[in-house]
């Protein structure tokens, strides 16, 4: 299998991951990569990945078959805006940003009828950053959520699904809606309570902490203006999924003031065998054991 030209947009954690699995694969004939720091291209330079560097978007996407925005959410409908008379109208645009609603509805309207366009979210991230980081091996195993909606030609879908399939990916095809609501309690509420563990605690007792706080609290660690951003862009799917989060603290918190320890242990009990459910049925967490 090969994908042609294939141009990376972006080449941080997720973007030189990418290159480097194609790279590895040999899924690539020819592989671009877009940077609008020289800087952040140099790294690349150093390690020896076979791919043409540029710093214009258009000259890096001019002949791609394939086209994949790795730069943050906030970014792309300016980046797209900026390529988009450069595209060949049989190119499958993509990108990796962990919001779908928002991003689809400001990239769909850009490329109709100049692209073929379908959002992809590879659930693969980690609190590291930037190329130094990337691993080829990131996406082996890794949900790859693709987000079709009425207006999705179906040859995008078709192409997403073999693209991220040929890196390891598990494909899930869901709507951009679902994909928020999904990522609000898998990925974005976990960011917070991590933050919120961390900044819970007092500094008397920081001396003490031991690998429960720094296992529990790792992605806490990623970088504040990035999941800000993303936040911020899926803020009223987060808001209501936190709803239910809350309600059950606070059932905990009346355990303990009532002296309902059953309560308590029945809490920790459905949280325990839901747990071994998952490390039985994701290949990540059984990754983890």
């Amino acid at each position: 299998m090969n994908f042609g030209t294939v141009a990376i947009l972006g080449p941080g954690l997720i973007g030189g991951s990418l290159a480097l699995a194609l790279a590895e694969r040999g899924l690539a004939k020819r592989l671009m990569i877009y940077a609008r720091s020289p800087r952040a291209l140099d790294e690349i330079r150093l390690a020896g990945v076979d791919a043409e560097l540029s710093t214009n978007p258009s000259e890096a996407v001019r002949e791609a078959d394939v086209v994949i925005l790795c730069v943050p959410i906030e970014a792309m409908p300016g980046l797209v805006h900026e390529f988009r008379d450069a595209l060949k109208p049989t190119a499958l645009v993509t990108d990796v940003g962990s919001v779908k609603g928002s991003v689809d509805r400001a990239i769909a309207p850009l490329l109709e009828d100049r692209a073929l366009w379908i959002g992809s979210h590879p659930m693969a991230g980690s609190e590291q950053a930037g190329f130094a980081a990337a691993r080829a091996d990131l996406f082996e195993g890794a949900a790859v959520i693709i987000t079709p909606t009425k207006q999705t030609h179906r040859e995008a879908t078709h192409q997403a699904e073999k693209f991220w399939s040929s890196i390891g990916g598990r494909v899930l095809k869901h709507d951009p809606q679902w994909h928020d609501v999904a990522v609000a309690q898998v990925s974005h509420i976990p960011h917070l309570v991590a933050a919120e563990l961390i900044n819970n605690v007092s500094d008397k007792s920081i001396d003490a902490a031991g690998p429960g706080l720094r296992d529990t609290t790792r992605v806490a660690s990623g970088s504040p203006e990035l999941w800000t951003e993303i936040i911020w862009a899926n803020r009223e799917s987060i808001r209501v999924a936190l709803h239910p989060l809350i309600l059950e603290l606070q059932k905990v918190q009346e355990s303990l003031a009532t002296d309902d320890k059953s309560s308590l242990r029945e809490t920790l009990q459905y949280a325990h065998d839901l747990r071994a459910q998952m490390l039985e049925s994701n290949p990540l967490f059984k990754k983890s054991k």
